[in-house]
C-alpha cells in the first residue's frame, strides 16, 4: 500500500498560487488562470486514472481512481464557491448608490 505517497502531494489548489517566473508580482488574472489550469489537471487526471483501471492496467489500483476523483470533484466545488461568492460580491457592488 502506498500511503506514504500521498503525504508528500501539494493540494491542488494552492499549486495556482505558485510564482512560474520566480517574481512576486505576477497579477489576479495570473493566479486565477494557474488556478483554473491545476483543476483542469486534476480532472484530467482522475479521468486518465479511471480509463487506465478500465482497461485493466495493473499499475492503476480502484484506491488511486477514487482519490483522483474526490480531488477532483473538491477541487471543482472549490472553485465552483469562489466564482459564486465573486458574483455575490459583484452584485452587491452593483446595488450600491452612489
Amino acid at each position: 500500500m502506498r500511503v506514504s505517497t500521498m503525504t508528500s502531494q501539494v493540494p491542488v489548489f494552492s499549486q495556482g498560487f505558485r510564482s512560474t517566473k520566480g517574481d512576486e508580482s505576477s497579477g489576479f488574472a495570473q493566479v486565477l488562470q494557474n488556478a483554473l489550469l491545476s483543476v483542469d489537471s486534476a480532472q484530467k487526471d482522475a479521468d486518465r486514472l479511471t480509463e487506465a483501471f478500465i482497461m485493466g492496467q495493473a499499475s492503476v489500483e480502484i484506491h488511486d481512481v477514487v482519490l483522483a476523483a474526490e480531488k477532483a470533484r473538491l477541487a471543482l466545488d472549490l472553485t465552483v464557491s469562489i466564482r459564486n461568492k465573486l458574483v455575490e460580491a459583484y452584485q452587491e457592488i452593483m446595488r450600491m448608490q452612489i
